[in-house]
């Protein structure tokens, strides 16, 4: 029965795939146990291998954290700001510190010391959550306002990872300012890191130039759901607020989790809101993100002052105890409505929607098959946007916060920052964020108390006690599960309930990735990693990217590195004179200087160059080589 699922659940998208790309997958599976004397380093793709193919392969000692950290770092070079330049991460840490840290974890393991089941895995941040200087990463929220700016300390969730044995390899991007900057702002985009795209990118030759599209990554986490699909690192911390993790972990195939409100400390993460913001996990694998999630939500014992467990969740690979609900798929009908799939792509949606329900009455797991789902309609009050007041009333509060956990910062307010962006226009408020229109709203926001506070009371109502409350006691239902673009993660955000992403397969259209969203009862995260590690073990594997380096690339004949006496030269004049950060500062003062040459760096370079030096760039602020040129 199983073999026959996974047979006819499979992501209908091999015939894009050579032959060859499946052969070495199914070769290199726990191909280190097969006990092979061979001293070489293990064969495994970062795009593909687990953190639990990687924890078995630290303990089978066949490979080491160093090693590890070597292929996530090659695989960053390679297709982050290069080759594909999916433009995931906004900043690596250094590579010496990255080694230094994944060395000592190595020599833990040999002395039996063990953190966890994570212990030297790697993992990436939103570049919300704040990383303290030794890291060497800044913490930016995609905006250039943050450049350069010093944290007092770790956020809490990260001094949980890294106490658990987690590597923290970079600071993904993300829609700047968690979206709360322009209303019309490209998902994914953000000034410091660019434009966020999918992995899953559909690509077309048109008067002879190839164009490239941003498939739909979806969400303000989108640069943490791109990393792990991309190989970057294998697992990944986001921020929610109304779908804005699970959104862009359905479309990258991804397992995600959004725990219930107030579960996890978000002290050192700039938020929208306190009543809706919430960080979670992704990861390629169900039983990862177990591991993962008891990693970000228990408590270290330096917190609690005692002994605490390592784990809170557990793997369970079948279906018993679970009563699931699962909706009517109606939300992709207006999908082919709006433009945004066919009439064959939405067919084939529901097919293998329906697969997995019908599969799952036959195994005889108990469900409910369909729930009506409540419109996100509902939500409104007196026709208006309940959550707006409320994001507006608290993100000045949030960002005021925020900003105080900041040892040196250039900003002080929600006004400066404003200010900042007005100054800096050439590089803030480009043409695909011309202004900033919901910043300005946010200031000038002068929603009463009563309006808020009857905006909450009736998103509490119409999401928990008329919403989903409503659905779970009228059918004693454990889980709803709904299509991925469903109203279901804002039903739950305006509830304050745990959601869950789940992959369910790709669009042959353009191989972009759809799957569920799942919804449960307030702290009860048991149950839906209980359906995700079930799931995971009956359906067939989460869909593939096309290799990374199997499709054309958009700069196929990349600006090699310049040789070793200039590159001594830029790290001497980086060192020696203030650049404020900005990588194109220094380019500019350089080009000036080699004007009569010939000789000349792009931006890119020598931020390429810095930053595999460790230091701290970024790309823009070129205003200030002016105040370079005098010094």
């Amino acid at each position: 029965m199983f073999r026959y699922i996974k047979s006819a659940l499979a992501p209908n998208i091999e015939p894009e795939l050579p032959p060859a790309y499946f052969e070495e997958i199914n070769a290199r599976k726990l191909s280190f146990a097969s006990g092979s004397s061979e001293a070489s380093l293990p064969d495994f793709d970062p795009l593909v291998v687990s953190a639990h193919e990687l924890a078995e392969m630290l303990n089978a000692q066949v490979i080491t954290s160093v090693e590890i950290v070597e292929a996530y770092l090659h695989q960053i070079e390679q297709h982050n700001r290069r080759g594909r330049q999916l433009r995931a991460l906004i900043s690596v840490a250094p590579r010496h510190e990255l080694i230094r840290i994944a060395r000592r974890l190595d020599d833990e393991r040999a002395r039996g010391k063990r953190r966890g089941p994570l212990h030297g895995i790697p993992v990436v941040l939103k570049d919300n959550i704040m990383t303290d200087a030794n890291l060497g990463m800044d913490t930016t929220v995609g905006s250039y306002a943050f450049v350069g700016c010093t944290p007092k300390k770790n956020a809490t969730v990260v001094d949980r990872l890294i106490r658990r044995g987690l590597i923290i390899m970079g600071k993904s991007n993300m829609t700047e300012f968690c979206g709360l900057k322009n209303p019309s702002m490209p998902p994914g985009w953000s000034a410091v890191g660019g434009q966020c795209q999918s992995p899953y990118v559909a690509r077309h030759i048109a008067k002879r130039k190839l164009h490239w599209e941003l498939s739909a990554p979806g969400g303000s986490s989108t640069g943490s759901a791109v990393s792990v699909a991309s190989g970057f690192s294998t697992l990944a911390i986001g921020t929610d607020t109304i779908g804005s993790l699970i959104t862009p972990a359905n479309r990258a195939a991804l397992y995600a989790l959004k725990p219930t409100v107030g579960e996890v400390p978000m002290d050192g993460i700039f938020t929208l809101s306190k009543t809706f913001d919430t960080a979670g996990g992704m990861a390629k694998s169900a039983k990862d993100l177990v591991a993962l999630m008891d990693a970000l939500m228990l408590p270290t014992s330096k917190e609690t002052g005692t002994k605490v467990p390592n784990t809170c969740f557990r793997i369970k690979e079948d279906w018993a105890g679970l009563r699931i609900g699962f909706t009517e798929p109606t939300i992709w009908k207006s999908w082919r409505k709006s433009g945004r799939i066919n009439a064959d792509a939405e067919r084939f949606m529901l097919q293998k929607y329906e697969m997995v329900v019908q599969s799952l009455i036959e195994m005889g797991v108990d469900i409910v098959y369909p729930v009506e789902l409540p419109s996100q309609s509902t939500l409104n009050l007196d026709g208006k946007n309940s959550f707006e007041p409320i994001v507006y009333s608290e993100f000045k509060e949030c960002l005021a916060e925020f900003i105080r956990q900041f040892k040196i910062t250039k900003v002080h307010s929600l006004a400066e920052i404003i200010n900042f962006n007005l100054e800096h226009p050439e590089l803030t408020l480009p043409p695909s964020c011309p202004n900033q229109n919901d910043l300005m709203a946010a200031l000038q926001s002068s929603a009463l108390r009563d309006q808020v506070r009857a905006a909450k009371a009736h998103l509490s109502t119409a999401g928990g006690r008329e919403g989903l409350d409503f659905l779970f006691s009228t059918h004693q239902l454990d889980i709803v599960v709904a299509p991925g673009d469903a109203a279901l993660s804002s039903l739950a955000a305006a509830a304050g309930y745990p959601t869950a992403a789940c992959p369910l397969s790709a669009l042959k259209l353009n191989g972009q990735p759809f799957g569920f969203t799942l919804a449960s009862q307030p702290r009860t995260e048991h149950l839906l990693l209980h359906f995700l590690t079930a799931y995971e073990a009956t359906f067939p594997p989460r869909a593939l990217p096309l290799p990374l380096s199997s499709v054309p690339l958009q700069d196929p004949f990349p600006e090699p590195l310049p040789d070793k006496p200039i590159v001594d030269l830029i790290l001497h004049e980086w060192d020696t004179r203030r650049f404020s950060c900005s990588a194109d500062a220094l380019a500019d003062w350089l080009n000036a200087r080699w004007r009569k040459s010939g000789y000349e760096l792009s931006a890119e370079t020598v931020c390429e160059v810095l930053r595999s030096n460790n230091r701290i760039a970024f790309r823009g602020l070129g205003d200030d080589a002016e105040g370079a040129f005098s010094r």
